[in-house]
C-alpha cells in the first residue's frame, strides 16, 4: 500500500472528508468509502495494556492480517508509539514488510517460514517458529547449508510447545529432544518458548495448558537448556485472568480497541477495558440515491421490495471489500445519526441502504456502518452478531481496496491506498 504523508495546514472537522484531506494537504479518495482509523486511540490502548503486566514483562503487539484490517505499516508504528517493546505477525512477507518501513523493534513470525528462506528471516533479523518435526529439521538443514556462506547472521527461534490447541508444535515430552536439536544446529539460536491458548475463555482448560506449558520449560531449564522468553497470553487471557503473562504478552485485540472478550474482565482488567477505545470506523458516502415506488423490488434477486414509497441509497462497499453478503439483511448503518437498515443483497461493489427515515439526505452526506455518528454507535459485535461469526473477522476481512485514512484527533494524518502496479511475471509468460 501507498503512505501518504500530510502537510503541514490546519482543517476544520466538521468538513467532508475530501475537504478535511485537501486541507491536510492529502490527495482525494478514489472511491467515496474509507476505513478510518484513529492513531490516538491505538496508541492509548497499548499504555493501558502495558499496566496488566507484571514488572518487567514485554508487550508484543500483534500486527498480523493487515493489522486486524487498520493497516500493517500504520499499526506497527503506532505500537511502537505506545510502548510496544514486540511486533508479532504471522508471515515472513509480513515480517518483511515492517523491515522495509523502517521498523527495527523485535519482530517475530509465528507460523513456520519456508526452509529456503529462512536466511532472508535471519539476515532481516526476524524471530522464527519451530517445534513440529518437519518445521525443527528446516531449521536445522536450512542453518547447516549456511555454513558455506561466510557472516551468515544467526536464526533466532522459539520453540513452539503444543499444549492443546493441537495445531503444530512439539508435544510437552518431546520439548526437550526439539530443543537440542535446534541448539545443535549452527547458528541457531533458541530464543524463547511459547504456546497458544485452545480456549482463553475457560478457566480450567487455560490452567491445564499452563501447567503443560510450565513443566515443558522446567524440563528444558532441567536439561541445561535456558528459555530467554516465555509466551502463552493473549488479549481473552490477560483481560479475562485466565492465563499469567509469563516474561511477553501477544496482544492483539485489546490493541484494536476490542472488549467483547470472555471471560469477563475484572478488577484492574476491569477498569483497562472500559478505558480501551476502538480504533477503526467504515465510512461511505452514497454513490446514487433513488426515489421508488411501493413494490419495488432492490438488489440482485430482488430479495427485499419496498412496502411504501422509499428512498434507496447505494454505498460502495460490498463482499469485495470484505462486506459480505450475510451483512444484510440484518445489519444497519448511521446517516444523520440515526440508524438505517441495508436492504437487498449485497453484491460485490454495493449495497442498498433504507433511508426512508432518516430524514432529507444528499450526495454528500456521511454514511458510518461502523462506529459513531452524534449519540449513535455500531459495534463490530453488532456487525459480527448479524454475520454469526466474531469482532476479529469482520475485521480482518477488511479489503485492501478500501482506503484507510489514519487520523489524530479528528484531522487525517496519513492516507494508504492501493499501489499503482508492481506484477512480478515468470519468465516465458
Amino acid at each position: 500500500m501507498t503512505i501518504l504523508q500530510p502537510g503541514p495546514n490546519e482543517t476544520d472537522a466538521g468538513h467532508p472528508i475530501e475537504t478535511r484531506l485537501r486541507a491536510a494537504g492529502l490527495p482525494s479518495l478514489a472511491t467515496p468509502a474509507w476505513v478510518e482509523v484513529d492513531l490516538d486511540a491505538l496508541e492509548a490502548n497499548a499504555r493501558l495494556v502495558r499496566r496488566l503486566l507484571p514488572v518487567g514483562g514485554l508487550l508484543g503487539v500483534v500486527v498480523k492480517a493487515h493489522g486486524y484490517g487498520h493497516g500493517l505499516e500504520m499499526s506497527a508504528l503506532a505500537a511502537r508509539a505506545g510502548g510496544a517493546d514486540w511486533l508479532i505477525v504471522a508471515t515472513l512477507d509480513e515480517a518483511a514488510n515492517l523491515r522495509v518501513a523502517g521498523l527495527d523493534l523485535p519482530i517475530l513470525a509465528t507460523y513456520p517460514v519456508p526452509e529456503d528462506r529462512l536466511d532472508v528471516a535471519a539476515d532481516l533479523g526476524l524471530d522464527v517458529v519451530a517445534g513440529s518435526a518437519d518445521s525443527v529439521e528446516a531449521v536445522v538443514a536450512a542453518k547447516t547449508a549456511a555454513r558455506a556462506r561466510p557472516g551468515g547472521a544467526p536464526l533466532r527461534v522459539h520453540l513452539e510447545i503444543d499444549t492443546g490447541l493441537t495445531r503444530g508444535g512439539a508435544l510437552p515430552g518431546d520439548a526437550v529432544a526439539a530443543a537440542r536439536r535446534l541448539a545443535a544446529a549452527p547458528g541457531v539460536v533458541l530464543a524463547g518458548a511459547w504456546s497458544h491458548l485452545r480456549s482463553p475463555e475457560d478457566p480450567g482448560a487455560c490452567a491445564l495448558q499452563v501447567a503443560r506449558f510450565e513443566a515443558a520449560t522446567a524440563d528444558l531449564v532441567a536439561a541445561g537448556i535456558p528459555v530467554p522468553l516465555r509466551h502463552v497470553v493473549s488479549t481473552d487471557g490477560l483481560l479475562g485472568g485466565t492465563c499469567p503473562a509469563f516474561d511477553l504478552a501477544r496482544i492483539g485485540y485489546a490493541f484494536y480497541g476490542g472488549t467483547d472478550t470472555a471471560p469477563a474482565p475484572s478488577g484492574s482488567a476491569a477498569e483497562v477495558a472500559a478505558a480501551l477505545r476502538p480504533a477503526l470506523s467504515i465510512k461511505a458516502r452514497a454513490v446514487g440515491l433513488e426515489e421508488v415506488p411501493a413494490g419495488t423490488e432492490v438488489g440482485y434477486g430482488g430479495t427485499w421490495r419496498a412496502e411504501r414509497p422509499s428512498v434507496i441509497a447505494t454505498l460502495p462497499i460490498g463482499y469485495g471489500d470484505g462486506w459480505i453478503r450475510s451483512t444484510s439483511p440484518g445489519a444497519h448503518v448511521l446517516v444523520h445519526g440515526l440508524r438505517a437498515p441495508l436492504v437487498g443483497r449485497v453484491s460485490m461493489d454495493a449495497v442498498g441502504v433504507d433511508v426512508t427515515e432518516a430524514g432529507p439526505v444528499r450526495p454528500g452526506d456521511e454514511f458510518v456502518l461502523i462506529g459513531s455518528q452524534g449519540d449513535a454507535a455500531i459495534s463490530l459485535a453488532e456487525v459480527a452478531a448479524v454475520r454469526g461469526s466474531i469482532s476479529r473477522e469482520v475485521l480482518a476481512l477488511l479489503g485492501p481496496r478500501l482506503p484507510r485514512v489514519y487520523v489524530r484527533g479528528d484531522r487525517p494524518v496519513a492516507l494508504a491506498t492501493l499501489p499503482a502496479g508492481g506484477v512480478v511475471r515468470a519468465a516465458g509468460t
